[in-house]
């Protein structure tokens, strides 16, 4: 008989064996099933996990800065106090601005004494006042403005006009409902009709 042949030894792959992990590819997170057909509910999953990567992101880069800040040298109790000591007169009371000066420049002083009249109180070619004298400059979006308000009144007036009409019809149902003994209300009925004869006269007026 021939002799069995040896079997072949598989190349040994330590780092593998030290590492399992090492061949597994990192798996992101998934939302919702993987299978999903391309429509409404697949892009509404996709929208939820950009979100939810952006909310991560915006999370670390915060973490990030906070670190940062408490990581930086706070100022030390003696530059404060020198600070709060510097801002203090040697009587030991705090700073007071002093108050601006009245006294005049000297060429405006001359012009007082002179009696000429001052820069801006001279004539220009707008008349009196200069600049003051135009109109005042119209808004960019007047006329938008003026079509807005526009609607906004006509949408008020149809919805006033048609809570009236809502109105109207309801007291005319209730109106016309007979009393206990099966006859119509006429004063009831009366009421109504005036009141809407009024409405359609303040109109055409």
């Amino acid at each position: 008989m021939a002799p069995k042949r040896p079997l072949e030894k598989a190349p040994s792959n330590k780092k593998s064996q030290l590492d399992p992990t090492a061949n597994k590819k990192r798996k992101g997170f998934s939302v919702g099933p993987a299978n999903l057909p391309d429509g409404t509910y697949r892009r509404k999953a996709q929208k939820i996990k950009a979100d939810l990567i952006q909310k991560a992101k915006v999370k670390k880069e915060y973490a990030k800065v906070k670190a940062a800040e408490l990581a930086a040298p706070q100022p030390k109790q003696f530059y404060l106090r020198r600070e709060e000591e510097e801002n203090k007169d040697e009587d030991g009371e705090d700073q007071v601005p002093e108050p601006a000066s009245l006294e005049l420049h000297p060429d405006r002083q001359a012009m007082v004494d002179s009696g000429e009249p001052a820069p801006e109180q001279v004539e220009g070619r707008g008349g009196p006042g200069g600049r003051k004298n135009r109109k005042p400059k119209r808004s960019a979006f007047a006329k938008e403005m003026e079509i807005a308000e526009k609607r906004r009144q006509a949408a008020e007036k149809k919805r006033e006009q048609r809570e009236f009409r809502a109105k109207d019809r309801d007291a005319m149902v209730r109106a016309k409902r007979p009393d206990q003994y099966g006859k119509r209300r006429l004063g009831r009925e009366s009421h109504v009709l005036l009141s809407r004869v009024q409405r359609m006269v303040g109109e055409s007026a």
